[in-house]
Parts: structure tokens; C-alpha cells; sequence
């Protein structure tokens, strides 16, 4: 507290200061001692700067404390997405699978082994291709035996017609003769007979030849049974079965550890639907030849025309749906079953504007603000603080606005922004 003291008395104005510096300059031992109380003041002032210079950093730090504490204007943000007009204006979307209208599981109407597989996944085939041949030596060699019995029957049949010529020769003969009566009755009637007996003989020898052909006929429509065919026209899906396996014939069923019940599936890539489900509350909404959007994820940028062609007649308790069949107006190679879709339900307009297609940038509508006569959004950053940007909007619906500039995909903006937010202002975003 002296040296205090000491520093604030050597501030004092040196009334005696000519002769302390003739003094000074002529080295005397007390212009030493007073010189060395002059240093003092100098350190005095960078005491008094230390203190003031924590103050002021101390309340720096403080006053961005206090910005970093103090209460943020709460904003709900949205994001700005890619969609196609038909997606912006839809009624209602709804999230399915992709199914032929024309698929089958093919299998063989006999049981037996597999020779042959002629076809491979993504092979097109029309109707009455051979997909596959079970092995059929057995019917053959059976085939042939028939055909040999069939020889020998209708041999027998011209023998027992030849025999029914001549036995009719002699009976007329015998009538001519019993007319002059150079014959007995008795030798006449038993002429009559021989051909009566020879009719009924050939007759029996035809019907036995019949029999063989037919017997022939079924044996060759098993043989024909072993050569699987399409049933329709179509695309191979699925080869279910490979050379040797066993086929189950009859619909036998593939859980049976015999064999295979089908050899491949087929189905109609050009006659696609969409099967979905459809709240029932929201069932109201569509109709038959309703039109619609379909995307899939397989052709992520592409969007496919399509028509509501079905309403199962048929609601899910359980889960309160209702099933829906969506037709694809235009297919091509890039859809197969089983393919996950979303079709969005359009009104009749959206799908014969010309862009209904396309791909644009929206926005919600509510994230617009209007201000002398220009658009604009307050864009969030990577620091939470808002920029206030203008946009062109193009068009908007009920809920969505298309903009033309001043965004990009991805970009976050406020959703109906209060009044008194303001340009630079850091907010904190709602959960």
C-alpha cells in the first residue's frame, strides 16, 4: 500500500524541475536517488492498464455467453425436394408391388425325370414353346408296341373282310341256285349264316383296331404330356428346376421332398399392374380409370402413366385397407414382378398437362413470404442463422410451391416464418 502511496507522489507536477535537471545533468547523488523514483510511475500505469484490459476481455466473453444463453425464436424447417408435377398435385400415394396380371408357375401334368430345359431367365416365349422335356423312352418303346398291334389288327380286319367277300359271293350263289331249286333250303340258310357270322367276325376285328389306335392316341398324348409348353404369351421369370430332378405331375405340391412341382415361371411383362392398398377412409377419393403416377425404384428416374383398373371388392379388417390393381398405360423391359412402386392418385388434369412428368424443385407453400411484390424464404445454415433469399416461384398448389431460382435440392428453409424474424438471426429448430 506504501509503494502505492510512493507511485501516486510521483505523479506530482515538479515545481523545482530546472534545478532537479541541472542537478541531474551534473550527476550529484541525489539527482541518482530521484531518478529511480521516476521509474516507478511508468510501471504504475501498466498496472492500472492490466486490470482494465481483464475487464474488458472478461466482458467480451461474457456479452457471447449471454448470445449463446439467450432465448432463440423456435422455427420448423422443410426441406427442398425434387418432384414431378403429377407427384405435387397428387390426391393420395400409396406404396405396392409390381405384379403380371399374367404370371404362372409352370409345372408338368405327369410325374417324371428331367431330360431337357430349353429355356433361361429372360428368354421371351410365345405360346406353345417348349420350356422343358421329361424323360419318355418308356412311352415311346409303348408307342411302338401299340403301333405293332394296331398292324396286326387291321392285317385281320382285310383277312376277315376278304373272308366276309367270299362267304357273300356264296350265298348269293345259294339263293340263285335255291331259286331253280338246284339247292336246299337248309344248304341256303347256312350260307346266310357263314355271312352273318363273317359281318359280325369283321365287325369285332374293326373295333379292335379302333381300340388300338385309341389306345395309340392316349399314348401319344402322354408322350406329349413330357414336352412342357407356354401356355401364353410371356417372359421366363424364374427357372424352377434343373437336367435330372424330379417333377411332380398332377399339382402335386412343392413341399413334397419327391421333387419339383414346376420346372419355370413365366408372366406377361407388357400387361403390368401395381397391386397397393388404400386406407378405407380414403377410398372415397378414387374411382375406376382414376389416373396416376407410378414410380419405381428399380427406374428411380422415370415416371410411368397408369390407371386405377381394379378395386378389389374386399376390405382388410385387420388393417382397415382396401386392395387396389394400378395398370401401367405404357410398360417396357424395366419393370418385372415383385418390384416395390409408389403410385400417386392424380386428378384428371395432372396427367395431361405436358410436364406432368418432369422433375422440378418444391418447397412448401407456407415457407414463402411476399414483399414488394418479390418471393422470398429464409434459408437456414450450417450455423442455425437464417438468410433471408429471394426466389421465383413458378406455380404453387394447395401446399406445395415450385421454385425456378434461388434454391437448390436439400437446401432447409423456415416453414411460416414469424414476423419478427430477421435476416442474420440464429434460431433454434423444432423438434
Amino acid at each position: 500500500m506504501s509503494s502505492l502511496r510512493d507511485d501516486l507522489a510521483s505523479l506530482k507536477i515538479d515545481r523545482e524541475g530546472s534545478a532537479r535537471r541541472s542537478a541531474s545533468s551534473s550527476g550529484s547523488p541525489r539527482s541518482g536517488r530521484r531518478s529511480k523514483r521516476d521509474g516507478p510511475g511508468v510501471f504504475g500505469i501498466v498496472l492500472w492498464l492490466i486490470p482494465i484490459s481483464l475487464l474488458t476481455v472478461a466482458g467480451y466473453f461474457g456479452y457471447k455467453q449471454w448470445q449463446e444463453i439467450r432465448s432463440k425464436l423456435e422455427v420448423s424447417i422443410g426441406t427442398v425436394q425434387t418432384m414431378t408435377t403429377g407427384e405435387a398435385e397428387k390426391l393420395l400415394s400409396a406404396k405396392g408391388y409390381l405384379k403380371s396380371r399374367n404370371q404362372a408357375m409352370i409345372g408338368a401334368k405327369v410325374p417324371g425325370r428331367l431330360q431337357e430345359m430349353a429355356v433361361e431367365e429372360g428368354v421371351k416365349v410365345k405360346k406353345g414353346d417348349l420350356l422343358a422335356v421329361l424323360e419318355h423312352n418308356d412311352i415311346d418303346a409303348q408307342i411302338a408296341s401299340r403301333r405293332a398291334q394296331l398292324a396286326r389288327a387291321e392285317a385281320d380286319v382285310m383277312e376277315a373282310q376278304a373272308d366276309l367277300d367270299e362267304k357273300d359271293r356264296r350265298a348269293k350263289r345259294a339263293d340263285r341256285l335255291a331259286q331253280r331249286s338246284n339247292i336246299s333250303i337248309e344248304d341256303k340258310d347256312q350260307n346266310d349264316a357263314a355271312v352273318k357270322k363273317a359281318i359280325a367276325h369283321l365287325a369285332s376285328l374293326k373295333a379292335s383296331s379302333d381300340l388300338q389306335k385309341q389306345m395309340i392316341r392316349e399314348m401319344e398324348v402322354t408322350l406329349e404330356n413330357m414336352f412342357i409348353r407356354a401356355p401364353f404369351d410371356g417372359t421366363v421369370v424364374k427357372k424352377d428346376a434343373e437336367i435330372g430332378e424330379m417333377i411332380t405331375g398332377g399339382g402335386m405340391g412343392s413341399g413334397l421332398s419327391i421333387g419339383r412341382s414346376t420346372v419355370a415361371t413365366i408372366a406377361n411383362l407388357y400387361r403390368m399392374d401395381v397391386e397397393t392398398d388404400v386406407s378405407e377412409h380414403l377410398l372415397a377419393r378414387l374411382a375406376i380409370g382414376q389416373p396416376a403416377e407410378i414410380s419405381v425404384s428399380a427406374a428411380p428416374t422415370k415416371r410411368y402413366r397408369g390407371r386405377l383398373r381394379q378395386i378389389i371388392p374386399m376390405s382388410d379388417r385387420g388393417r382397415g385397407t382396401v386392395k387396389v390393381m394400378v395398370e401401367f398405360l405404357e410398360p417396357d423391359d424395366q419393370l418385372f414382378p415383385e418390384l416395390v412402386a409408389t403410385v400417386h392418385f392424380l386428378p384428371d388434369k395432372a396427367l395431361k398437362a405436358p410436364d406432368a412428368g418432369k422433375a422440378f424443385l418444391f418447397i412448401s407453400k407456407s415457407a414463402i413470404i411476399e414483399e414488394g411484390g418479390h418471393s422470398y424464404v429464409f434459408q437456414l445454415d450450417a450455423k442455425k442463422a437464417v438468410r433471408k433469399t429471394e426466389v421465383d416461384v413458378v406455380v404453387t398448389t394447395d401446399d406445395l410451391a415450385r421454385v425456378e431460382k434461388g434454391l437448390k435440392v436439400g437446401d432447409s428453409v423456415v416453414l411460416s416464418p414469424p414476423k419478427t424474424l430477421r435476416d442474420g438471426e440464429s434460431v433454434k429448430v423444432a423438434e
